[in-house]
Formats: structure tokens, sequence, C-alpha cells
């Protein structure tokens, strides 16, 4: 018998840590029984029909109700419950219901450490009295939470499996009204403040001041969509930058790409640059947070978050200079190919999982 792996977040809107979950519960389900619990609502049930189309248990649960969600923890029995958290506050309950129904805990850090007020400090750190491994998705999330709270923490690295186009490049480029001899310019994230989509509208004026026969594609959803659509209008930009909304075609984007922007302010280890590095496409990305350890440090458009100006140099650099965009896409994609797939993100936790799972008449050992 498989033994039971629970993945759950309290996050109401998962996002790519809830891709995260889907890649890791789809590879590890190979050998062990995996379960995804989310809280009820929107982004919630978005994730757990996802699990359920890639055949795994779903467990959906009520966030004011976490007493429910401890007693059904305690019949359900798990092996292990492994709670993954975006931003430091979240996931603290979830712990603790995991810790009080007898299962061994793991917990992922999908962002830097950035908690500032005292009592959310604190709260952090007593919440960490009921977890038995703590891991980090890249070093520069672990660097930031070193010394933050008991217990050590190691990094496994997100992976993520290769997306396969299914449509042409040049049907994909033609429906997003890309003429011929124009390039595009591909961005996916989460519309937030984190992602830097202001600093890219900013760059995009410039960048096509100096390369007009460029597009911009912008897809993803979010808060923030909102204003930045307004911000593209009010610099002229509306026939030149587009906003995409949520797309099921990824692949296919990042196939009629020319090159892929992630302007992030800050970052864990993004899986929408991992999956353009797996493309093999040019990435201009920010030196934030995991950016650096998926590009490497000599990666040829690598800048300061925060710099339009950089930005839209590296942008130019990369749509210009056909030798070194195709010399950093290879790169990427090799690099990609040895240090970025979703089996080795697995092994690496499910080596984690056994050393905590409990054996007849053994505890669980702490790391």
């Amino acid at each position: 018998m498989k033994q039971r792996i629970v993945l759950v977040t309290d996050s109401t809107e998962p996002s790519g840590m809830g891709a995260h979950m889907l890649t890791l519960g789809a590879t590890l389900a190979a050998d062990f029984d995996i379960l995804i619990a989310a809280p009820e609502g929107e982004g919630g049930n978005k994730l757990l029909s996802e699990a359920a189309e890639l055949g795994l248990r779903i467990k959906r649960f009520d966030l004011g109700r976490m007493d429910a969600f401890r007693n059904w923890l305690a019949s359900y029995e798990p092996d292990l419950v492994h709670v993954h958290a975006g931003i430091g506050w979240e996931g603290h309950g979830l712990v603790r219901a995991a810790h009080a129904a007898g299962a061994p805990v793991v917990r992922t850090e999908h962002l830097p450490y950035l908690l500032t007020d005292v009592v959310q400090q604190a709260e952090y750190r007593a919440m960490l009295l009921s977890v038995d491994s703590r891991i980090a998705v890249s070093n520069a999330v672990a660097q930031t939470h070193a010394g933050k709270g008991r217990g050590a923490i190691r990094t496994v690295r997100n992976g993520v499996m290769p997306k396969v186009a299914t449509q042409g490049r040049d049907e994909v480029r033609a429906g997003l009204g890309v003429g011929a001899g124009e390039k595009l310019v591909l961005t996916i994230a989460r519309f937030t403040a984190q992602k830097g989509y202001d600093l890219l509208v900013e760059a995009a004026a410039t960048v096509l001041q100096q390369e007009p026969r460029t597009r911009f594609a912008l897809v993803g959803t979010g808060p923030e969509a909102a204003a930045i659509e307004a911000a593209i209008a009010e610099a002229g930009l509306a026939e030149r930058v587009k906003l995409l909304g949520h797309r099921t075609d990824v692949a296919d984007l990042l196939a009629a790409a020319d090159v892929f922007v992630l302007p992030s302010h800050f970052e864990g280890l993004s899986l929408a640059l991992l999956e353009a590095a797996s493309a093999g496409l040019p990435i201009v990305a920010t030196t934030a947070g995991g950016n650096v350890e998926a590009l490497g440090s000599e990666h040829a458009f690598l800048v300061a978050p925060g710099d339009a100006e950089a930005l839209s140099a590296g942008i130019i650099d990369a749509l210009t200079d056909a030798t070194l965009a195709k010399t950093a896409g290879e790169g990427s994609k090799a690099r990609f190919a040895e240090r970025f797939t979703a089996q080795r993100m697995a092994d690496e936790t499910s080596a984690i999982y056994q050393t905590l799972i409990k054996r007849p008449g053994q505890r669980g050992a702490q790391l």
C-alpha cells in the first residue's frame, strides 16, 4: 500500500504555487498516494479541479473551520502533510492542524521572508515549532528564511514539465496580430505588484521608440490587471501592448514568442521562467530571487530589479542581437534540462519525506 501524502495550501489564490503542487503531486503519484487539499473558493476550486483531472485525490475545506480540517486529517491518517505557503503568514493553521493530527509536517516556502511586523514574526517562529522540515524553492529564498525560526531550511528548487506546442508558430502569431517581420515579447505572470508589470509598461515605451515593429503580449490575471491596462492606454501603447488574460495555450505562446520577459521586483523561483527556459527562448529577467539560479550568473540579459531603463536595454539587446539571443536561449534550455526538471524536484522531495515518515515502532526524524 502506498504511503498517504497530503499536499495542502490555505491560499485563496494559489496561482504558481498551485501549479507547483500539481506538478509535484503528479510526479510523486507513482510512489505515493497523493491528495491535494485547498480552501473553498474560486482559486481553491480551480486547483482541485485540475488535481482531479490528473487523477489525484482532492479535499476541499473551510478556512473558518480548521478544527474540522484537523478532525478530517486525524481520520484520514496521512503518513505526512506537506504545507505550501506563499507569504510568511500563510499556512500556520494548517501546520498546527497537521501536527495535532499526529502527522509529520513539511512546509515549503515559495517566496522570500517578507514579514516586518513583530507580531507576525513571532507567530511565524511559534508555528515552526510544529514543523518537522522546511523547504525553500530556491537558494535565494532559503537565505532570507535562515535564522528566522527554529530548524534548518533546505533548498529543493522548483521544477516543471516542459510544455509541448500544439499549434503552428505562424498560426499563433497571426492570431495575436503579429505581422511578418515583427517581434513578439511575451510575459506570463500574475498581475500583482510583485511581478513588475508597471516597470514593463515603462520599458515597453522605450523599446517601441527604438524597435517599433515589436509587440508585447502580457498573459495572466490578478488585482493589478485593470491598473496596468489603464497605464498602457495612458501611454498610448494599446495597439502594441496587449493583455491576453488567462490562457490555456501557454506552450503555443512560448513557441510563438521571440523573447520572454520577467520584470519581477521579488521572486521565489518562477515557474513561467522555467517553462520559457525549457522552450529555449531568450529571456530578459531581473536578478530578483531565484532568477539568477534559473538562468546562471553569466546570463546575457539579467537586469537589476526596479530599473526600467536597464529592462528596456535588455529587451532591445535580446531583440536585435540574434547571435547573443540564440546562445542565451540554448544555454537556458540546457541548464533547465540539467537542473530544473519536475522529476528531479520530486526525487529530492521524496527523499525528505522518507526521513520523516514514521515506520512501525519508530518516530519520524526531525531535520
